[in-house]
């Protein structure tokens, strides 16, 4: 239980911090230089996203379970087409009655857009000529932004589907299509579905909280496929205060025997020796 107050206590910082934070950074017209994001940052012991403050759209589901163990979401949120309700209605009944519900990265595989947002260990910002590279601690995930070039005609389904990105200002806005639908591919930490149309746009920018610098991300959802309508959301990421290390999912250290709230562990198809 201590520990679950102390996020509470971080989580009410947070929300007071973004929602005195504008959302967007002005465009700037002309050349200028990039903005710089060099460092590592994390989420803390955040797994959810912010409601960005004064915007029209949609807004994120919250979690409606007492325990951040427990990720089940607002299946009554307005967004969510009745399909997609129906799923997160069943993820959360099954998360309040102590049942385990498979996630990304509880399973060993990537977590897509925007959900990797999600992600509470470090991620790196790799800044190139021609594109940005996302790196993130856990498993060794990437995502690629290529810079100042349209989207692919037909673009292959991936993961983290075709990520195009240019300069405004201070931000960094990328544009990604052509995300995957896949069985554990979803948007948000409660098991909430996609379609082949999802459509997400995230701005970066380094903003300052007092003393300390936050990466700051505001995102937009389009997926009408899934959704009833664009919905928003934002986090906030600080200056990470322990290094980089390994972080290897099938070599986590963790039990996966049965009855834990745990993925089951990947197997080899057959010895290495």
């Amino acid at each position: 239980m201590p520990k679950i107050v102390a996020a509470g206590i971080v989580t009410a910082c947070v929300t007071a911090v973004l929602a005195t934070l504008p959302s967007a950074a002005p465009a700037v017209s002309g050349p200028s230089a990039a903005p710089d994001f060099s460092g590592l940052w994390d989420r803390g012991n955040e797994s959810w996203f912010h409601a960005v403050p004064g915007d029209a759209a949609g807004k994120p589901l919250v979690r409606v379970s007492p325990s951040q163990q427990q990720e089940a979401g607002d299946y009554n949120n307005p967004i969510l087409q009745p399909w997609a309700r129906e799923i997160v209605k069943a993820n959360a009944e099954k998360e309040l009655n102590l049942q385990y519900v498979p996630t990304a990265h509880g399973s060993c595989t990537p977590s897509g857009v925007p959900e990797v947002l999600n992600l509470r260990e470090p991620v790196q910002l790799l800044q190139q000529k021609g594109k940005v590279t996302i790196i993130y601690q856990r498993d060794h995930q990437i995502r690629e932004v290529y810079l100042n070039r349209e989207h692919s005609a037909h673009p292959q389904p991936a993961w983290y589907g075709e990520s195009i990105g240019h300069y405004e200002g201070d931000t960094l806005v990328v544009d990604t299509i052509g995300l995957a639908v896949k069985p554990l591919s979803v948007v948000d930490g409660f098991g909430t579905p996609h379609t082949d149309k999802l459509h997400v746009i995230e701005r970066y920018r380094v903003i300052q909280d007092g003393k300390r610098k936050l990466l700051q991300v505001v995102f937009r959802v389009d997926d009408p496929g899934a959704f009833t309508m664009p919905w928003s959301g934002m986090v906030a990421y600080y200056p990470a205060r322990a290094g980089w290390e390994e972080i290897v999912c099938a070599e986590n250290n963790r039990s996966f025997s049965d009855g834990t709230v745990l993925a089951q562990i990947p197997e080899a198809g057959k010895p290495d020796f």
